[in-house]
């Protein structure tokens, strides 16, 4: 009977043991991930505490091999768009398909944007940002994950370590908070940068990968205003380059939207592009100058476009038609009839397939 009383201590006091390594781990994840799920918050009105409780689920906090070799928060598979790094993982079947990011900032990024620009989640966007549990609930309902059980668990962890508090504060009160949640345990980050220190971490196993490309997104509150003007100030607008990257229904052209403060040589270094390529590929010339919302694309356009023909309109000028549709400005000249440097007027058809006889 002693035998048996001692087996019985032992075994729980070792799952007691195992439990606090856990909360260990999750709460460390938590400190790591708080500020940049309040900052996705901010953007996107996805609460931070779905976004750090599917974190903490979807990687085991932190210890996953998507997680450590893969960057992968968020169990994202590569769906049918994806053309960056790819991991391959054992899921729901063997060798699933992985979306791998450079880095963690890129992987929340991705989930934001995930969430935001697929018709299935829009609903989700109507609910208020500080009802997790039907934020829980609907992501199940539009086919997140195909665990039966995974709003229940996404909300035991939020009311377990109270992330529901991360929905009501502004990414500048978020060490306030965690000191507040975790005072024995929390530091702030030097520099202001999320430590990660994950017990028995992997990182020097970490591969960095090449940029991923990620269809783009809309911003559900931010929509992009068409303005016009040239870019002069140079600004660094490539932290991650790969989610700037859009696909013309042109053959799935790759290209960028230039923004302020863009320029030839920011934007061949981040895609690893020299200049002269570029300058190709998009027709420049000494005369044209970068601006706002114009079109960058990062791969040679098509000899023809989508639809047979446009009808120009005020404003109208071969070169944003050429950038508008995806089609070599060469082309677009020889398909006319038209003199390099000659401009068509209000109302003219010009042709994107076949040529003029």
């Amino acid at each position: 009977m002693k035998k048996i009383l001692l087996f019985v201590i032992l075994v729980l006091s070792g799952s007691y043991i195992i439990a606090q390594e856990q909360i260990k781990k999750d709460e460390l994840y938590i400190q790591s991930f708080a500020k940049m799920a309040v900052q996705e918050m901010e953007l996107y009105k996805i609460p931070a505490s779905i976004t750090l409780a599917q974190g903490i689920l979807e990687t085991g906090n932190g210890q996953s091999d998507l997680a450590q070799f893969a960057n992968n928060h968020f169990g994202i598979k590569c769906k049918a768009e994806w053309v960056g790094e790819r991991m391959y993982h054992d899921d729901d079947l063997k060798g699933e398909c992985f979306r791998k990011y450079t880095s963690a900032e890129e992987s929340y990024r991705d989930h934001s944007r995930f969430l935001a620009e697929r018709p299935y989640y829009k609903n989700l966007f109507l609910l208020d940002s500080k009802d997790y549990k039907a934020w829980a609930h609907g992501l199940k309902k539009a086919g997140y994950a195909t665990n039966p059980k995974y709003a229940y668990t996404l909300i035991g962890l939020i009311e377990r370590y109270r992330l529901n508090e991360f929905d009501s504060i502004t990414s500048m009160d978020v060490y306030d908070k965690l000191a507040q949640l975790y005072p024995d345990s929390f530091k702030l980050p030097q520099e202001n940068k999320p430590e990660i220190q994950f017990a028995k971490l992997k990182s020097e196993s970490v591969k960095k990968s090449e940029p991923t490309a990620v269809l783009a997104s809309y911003n559900p509150e931010k929509p992009q205003a068409a303005v016009r003007k040239s870019i002069n100030k140079p600004k660094d607008n490539f932290e991650f380059p790969s989610l700037r990257i859009r696909f013309h229904p042109n053959g799935n052209l790759k290209f960028i939207v230039i923004r302020e403060g863009d320029t030839l040589e920011s934007i061949a270094k981040a895609y690893s592009i020299s200049i002269d390529k570029l300058r190709r590929y998009n027709d420049l010339t000494s005369k044209i100058e970068l601006k706002i919302n114009q079109k960058i694309f990062l791969e040679p356009k098509k000899s023809s476009g989508t639809i047979k023909e446009y009808v120009t309109r005020e404003g109208d000028n071969m070169y944003n038609i050429s950038q508008n549709n995806g089609v070599s400005l060469y082309e677009l000249y020889k398909k006319n009839l038209m003199m390099p440097g000659q401009e068509p007027k209000i109302g003219d058809i010009i042709l994107l397939k076949g040529k003029k006889s």
